[in-house]
């Protein structure tokens, strides 16, 4: 099931340190995984990892980083990222 932009946005902000959402992207939009995180350094908020799968996503470097839950909600839910327990 997908996760509307504001489902999305709503639980970015209530993301603590060490936290993060996992989506699944379907097929239609190269498949994969995203995984929105607290920035750990000084600067930007929130950051995006993009891979084929979850684990390759934890290791790898963030995708797109920015102050603002919305844009980085926007761009998963535009993706139909469904969230992953």
């Amino acid at each position: 099931m997908t996760t509307s932009k504001e489902a999305i946005m709503e639980k970015m902000e209530k993301l603590q340190k060490e936290q993060e959402l996992c989506f699944t992207i379907p097929e239609t939009f190269g498949g994969g995984a995203a995984i929105v995180q607290l920035n750990p350094n000084a600067g930007k908020r929130y950051i995006l990892k993009v891979a084929k799968d979850l684990e390759t996503a934890r290791s790898s470097s963030p995708y797109w980083s920015h102050d603002k839950a919305k844009h980085i909600a926007k761009w998963v839910a535009d993706r139909l990222g469904s969230l992953t327990p």
